[in-house]
């Protein structure tokens, strides 16, 4: 996808924009977040970043610590070709962060309403499929091969009659545990349980479950 198919709806609806095309070699997201400073009002940025460069971070990292930069948050849409593949875990590691992605297949007609849908957000606006509540979780299995390790969980409130999977290192910062220890282990944690979709999924505050009693495991 050409990147003026996404300027010019932006342009269209009022904004100025400016293409960045370069990152320096080895530069990580809060290096190239503080680069930027308070010049731009907004970002729309790949997961996959090309360009000149070996950048450090993947479009997701960059756009969930834009919006969630400390004293002025940076407006940031994420645009992607991978929400249905493989690549989709390394999104959800950071998909608190990120109020929508917008699939590249519809990229043009749907960002500005994906960056109005993420200012409204950041602005303590959110939608009911964005608000996290509290809800056990179960670990079933998990998959440590690939760029992204995941964990496949029931999630009690959202679904629990099916299970999704989640990226595996959110589960092992939390709890300590080692992935050979975590399956069949219960968690709690907020998740956004009125999401429509697995992809839209994300999960903070993630806590070993307490036991259960004894009485129950011996009745």
């Amino acid at each position: 996808m050409d990147a003026s198919s996404i300027t010019h709806p932006l342009q269209d609806a009022g904004f100025r924009t400016e293409m960045i095309t370069e990152f320096t070699s080895g530069q990580d997201a809060d290096a190239f977040l503080a680069s930027l400073g308070d010049r731009y009002d907004a970002v729309v940025c790949d997961h996959i970043l090309g360009g000149r460069g070996n950048a450090r971070f993947t479009g997701a990292e960059l756009v969930c610590k834009a919006n969630r930069r400390a004293g002025r948050p940076l407006p940031a849409v994420l645009i992607s070709s991978h929400v249905n593949t493989d690549q989709n875990g390394a999104i959800l590691r950071w998909r608190e962060g990120i109020p929508s992605v917008v699939d590249k297949s519809d990229a043009s007609d749907a960002v500005v309403d994906a960056l109005r849908y993420t200012l409204d957000e950041l602005a303590g606006n959110l939608t009911r499929e964005r608000r996290a509540f509290a809800t056990p979780i179960e670990v079933l299995a998990v998959r440590s091969e690939g760029e992204e390790p995941q964990a496949q969980v029931v999630v009690v409130g959202w679904k629990i009659d099916s299970s999704v999977w989640m990226p595996l290192r959110l589960i092992e910062e939390s709890t300590g545990l080692r992935p050979d220890e975590l399956p069949g282990r219960w968690l709690e944690a907020e998740v956004n349980c009125y999401a429509k979709e697995a992809s839209d999924l994300f999960y903070r505050n993630i806590i070993l479950a307490p036991d259960l009693p004894q009485e129950w495991l011996t009745a």
